[in-house]
């Protein structure tokens, strides 16, 4: 998504509106080994044969045509008078 380096925003901290730099937050990892479907599933692709369920490509790649284009970031913004930095609008 793209986004403009700088906005004229009102900044609660100042109380005017002053120009912010604008901040993407990338997704936070999960920690997908601990749960307990990751941990069926790696139990479930040793040894031999068929795999049964885990054996099947994953649903992304069966469903090709569902694919999001974008995905919703959080931003944040710092204000350039005080450098003060605060959660923006979902976008």
């Amino acid at each position: 998504m793209k986004l403009p380096k700088t906005i004229n925003k009102y900044c609660p901290y100042c109380r005017k509106v002053t120009e912010h730099k604008v901040i993407i937050i990338k997704s936070v990892k999960t920690r997908t080994g601990l749960v307990w479907g990751a941990r069926r599933a790696r139990e479930g692709k040793k040894g031999r044969g068929n795999k049964g369920k885990y054996s099947k490509r994953p649903l992304s790649q069966r469903k090709r045509g569902q694919i999001k284009s974008s995905k919703g970031v959080d931003i944040r913004l710092e204000c350039s008078m005080q450098k003060t930095n605060y959660m923006g609008n979902k976008r």
